[in-house]
Parts: C-alpha cells; structure tokens; sequence
C-alpha cells in the first residue's frame, strides 16, 4: 500500500460467522494491519467461524439487539478520533464517529424485495424504506450492479457511491488450495454457499440429476437452515447418494482446487466471492446471471458459462459444457481484486475531499 500514513481504522460486523460480507471486511482489516495502519473491528457477536490474526483488535460488543447496541458502539467510536470506520450495516451509520464513514453494501438492496411488482403500493413502501437507509451516505458498491441500483432504483447521489470490489488475499487463497486435508472420494461438483433459500440449492440439484455422468458427486460446503430441507429433495430425484452435504469448512480452498466445477446458483449477490475464489484458484465456474456481479467477473468467452435465474435445463447443459470445454482461466485479470489494491482504494475514498 503507498499511503505512508498511518490511518487508525474501525470496521462493525454482525459477527465472524462464515459468510460473504464477514470474509470481505475481515480480509478488509487484515490487511489495513499489514500494511501498518492500527484497526479495530468491532462486532455484534462474539461468534465466530472466521479465526482473526492475533494483530486485530478485535472488540465484541455482545450485544445482537440493535438498539441496544448503538448506543454502545456510539460510546466506543466517541473517543477513538477514527480517520476511517467501515461498516457494512447502514442503520448504524448514523452511530459511528468517524472523519469519514463508509458503508460497504454487499448485495444489490432491491434484490433483497421478494414482493411481486404487480403489488406496487407494498412494494413502493419496502423500497422508500430501503431508500432511506443508504440516502445521504458514503457509499462503497461491490459491483457496478449495486451501484445502478443504488442510483436508479433508491435515488442514491452518484458522487456518494465509489465501485470498490472484494478484496482477496490471493497467495494465501493460492497457498491454502495447496494445503492436505480431507477430499471426496470421487470426481466432484462443488457449490460453497449458505444453505438457504436465496442460493437456489434446488436449482442445483434438479440440474444435477439431469446430467448424464453417474460417477460424479455434488458436494455442497455451508451451512443453514435449509439443510434437512435440500437433503429431502435430493432423496426426491434419488440423487442423495450422489450428493455430499459436507457441512462448514473453514478451508475450502483445497476442495474447490480439486474440483472439476466451482457453481454459483443464487438468485442474488453483490460480487459473489466464490465465484472470483475459484477463478484465482484455477477452477471452472459455472454462474447464475443474477443481480449483480457474476457478469462483471464472467467476460468475454466466459459469458457462456452464465445462465439465467431458474432456467434448470439450461443449467444442467452449461454444467456439462464446461466439464468438457472451458476458456483459458489465466486470460482473465485478476489483479483489481488483490487486497492490497482493494485497501488502497478504500484510503482513497477516505481521502479524497
């Protein structure tokens, strides 16, 4: 990182579970600590999936109830003169003291409205309170997905977003693929995702079963509570001897490395951090197009191997197709999404007036 400031820096998260935006803004923090800066990462709960490096201050305020913990946050950002604080929930911005605040947005809010558009007055209503949630804010947008959205659909200020990807430490990706440890016994598909439903798990394994190859296994890594749910299903399609429900991983790195196909069936990401994972790693990927960021990593030869939301058939064929061709993964640049660029360009936004 060039900036030879030291910048003393806070982060909020709901905890270190093992999930998307969790990995981001810790990947995030560890980072800043590398390159010299003093990070405190604040979080709702102590649990955690993720292991923290020993450097992080990591403070946890035990307290998941939102109301009472921003006044808690509020008490230990008060005092702390922050030139920076990061946080990925927007109804605590307001709670922060900060030089600058940023809210990181994950996913493409509009995404998360299940509400059909043919129920426009309850529809209207879940988008104007969206809306005021990221209005008049500094924004950070994963993906220029979430950047439209925020514009177009909640009425965001476009001189308040900045299109900041995940940041990936990739030697220690690279290195981890590397690593011993447990594998499926068999050729496999790989899907890493919470097992809920905005994953579309079953998407997944209807196409599964209607793949022609017997020998090859489905293992799902994650965890959620769909689980009992997608293992009924699979015994539905008789498929359950094929798929491996391999539960939380805190490696999954080298499961991915060995994979033939690294899928990605959501129905709705930010930048979908397996997707990028796996290409560093040097696997093929197979993506739902979904609102937003599958498009923006999968370009050029690789648009083939996205599939529209639902389509089943579809997916069963692109699956097939890319086990038997798939474009040079090395042609793709990965360099943008490199974590010490990534920071960079978090300091910038913190800097510039």
């Amino acid at each position: 990182m060039s900036n030879s400031k030291q910048f003393k820096i806070g982060a909020l998260l709901g905890s270190l579970n093992g999930a998307g935006a969790e990995n981001t803004i810790l990947t995030l923090c560890t980072e800043f600590v590398r390159a010299g800066h003093k990070v405190s990462l604040f979080t709702l709960s102590s649990h955690a999936d993720y292991q923290a490096p020993s450097n992080l201050n990591v403070i946890s305020l035990d307290c998941e109830n939102k109301k009472k913990a921003k006044p808690l946050l509020a008490a230990h950002t008060a005092t702390e003169n922050f030139d920076l604080f990061i946080t990925s929930k927007p109804e605590f911005y307001d709670s922060i003291t900060a030089a600058v605040r940023i809210c990181s947005v994950h996913i493409t809010p509009t995404a998360w409205i299940t509400t059909p558009k043919r129920q426009f007055i309850k529809r209207y209503f879940k988008i104007r309170k969206l809306a005021k949630k990221y209005k008049g804010k500094k924004l950070v947008a994963l993906s220029e997905g979430i950047r439209s959205d925020l514009i177009e659909n909640l009425d965001c200020e476009p001189k308040q977003i900045s299109v900041i990807p995940n940041p990936y430490n990739i030697d220690y990706l690279k290195a981890h693929a590397d690593e011993p440890g447990d594998l499926p016994s068999a050729p496999y598909i790989v899907y890493v995702a919470s097992l809920i439903n905005r994953k579309r798990h079953r998407d997944l394994l209807e196409a599964f079963a209607l793949m022609p190859n017997s020998d090859l296994k489905l293992v799902l890594i994650g965890k959620g509570k769909e689980e009992l749910a997608l293992k009924a299903f699979a015994k539905e399609l008789e498929i359950d001897k094929r798929v491996v429900f391999w539960g939380w991983d805190a490696n999954p790195y080298r499961i991915i490395k060995n994979a033939k196909l690294s899928m990605l069936t959501s129905e709705a990401e930010g930048l979908p951090r397996v997707v990028v994972e796996s290409l560093i790693i040097g696997t093929p990927v197979v993506s739902t197009d979904c609102p937003s960021g599958p498009n923006e990593v999968l370009t050029g030869d690789f648009r083939q191997y996205l599939v529209p939301i639902g389509d089943v058939k579809l997916l069963s064929q692109t699956m097939s197709n890319a086990l038997s061709h798939y474009p040079d993964i090395s042609k793709l640049d990965i360099s943008k999404y490199a974590a010490s660029r990534v920071a960079e360009e978090y300091l910038k936004v913190a800097t510039t007036k």
